[in-house]
């Protein structure tokens, strides 16, 4: 796969919540900083995400507005529309019409994600992190 094929495979998968495919994206060494999660290394830390992303959101979208690569490397401009499990928005409480964008980078290595960073404003995402939203299915 290309870069642009791989990058618009995340965006896809994603979206479906065909996390077992989007896995397959990402090189088994993967190293990554999220603005939420923080700094993480390895496809384990992905594959033990899922259940907190599937469980901790009733809707999630990241919808690419913007897409630029060069050869092995990627930005993307998304826009989310997503909601918490209890149904609140990703919004600006304040301004709930305002798009909530963020950008991922990626690099690649061999056609597989080995590097990604996720930035966005974390205000809009308050309702994922606030307690009474459960991040991860009950033990």
């Amino acid at each position: 796969m290309t870069t642009r094929d791989v990058i618009d495979k995340y965006y896809e998968t994603a979206g479906r919540g065909a996390w077992d495919e989007w896995l397959t994206l990402f090189t088994d060494d993967v190293v990554g900083d999220e603005q939420l999660a923080g700094h993480f290394e390895g496809i384990g830390v992905l594959q033990g995400a899922i259940g907190a992303i599937s469980y901790g959101y009733s809707k999630f979208q990241m919808i690419p507005k913007h897409i630029v690569v060069e050869g092995e490397q990627a930005v993307v401009v998304w826009r989310c529309d997503a909601a918490n499990r209890a149904g609140t928005p990703i919004a600006y409480n304040y301004l709930p019409d305002r798009e909530v964008v963020g950008a991922n980078y990626f690099r690649l290595e061999n056609g597989k994600i080995k590097y990604m960073r996720t930035i966005h404003d974390e205000t809009a995402f308050a309702p994922f992190n606030h307690p009474t939203n459960p991040k991860a299915p009950p033990a």
